[in-house]
């Protein structure tokens, strides 16, 4: 699978809010945890898309600083999302 190029900041905005609803969805718990890597792997999955992981990174960073979410002490930043707080993200 060929990395595809997004230019516009909107459209991976837009892609990754697809890929945490889906997670979401999918998830049976209260809490899913978020990180670039599982969201690059739902692109893929589901959409055939393979951006640059850290491209993800930034834009997933941007709504955890936005929405407040709790980041995990890992070395890959993974942040905690309530499911019952999917509705109300904000995304920029």
């Amino acid at each position: 699978m060929e990395k595809i190029k997004i230019d516009n900041k909107e459209t991976l905005i837009s892609l990754v809010k697809k890929a945490i609803e889906l997670l979401c969805e999918k998830n049976i718990s209260r809490v899913v945890i978020l990180s670039s890597y599982k969201i690059n792997s739902v692109l893929k999955e589901n959409f055939g898309i393979d951006v640059k992981v850290d491209r993800i990174g930034r834009v997933l960073g941007k709504i955890a600083k936005l929405n407040h979410l709790k980041r995990l002490n890992t070395n890959i930043p993974k942040y905690r999302l309530q499911i019952s707080k999917v509705s109300n993200l904000k995304f920029f």
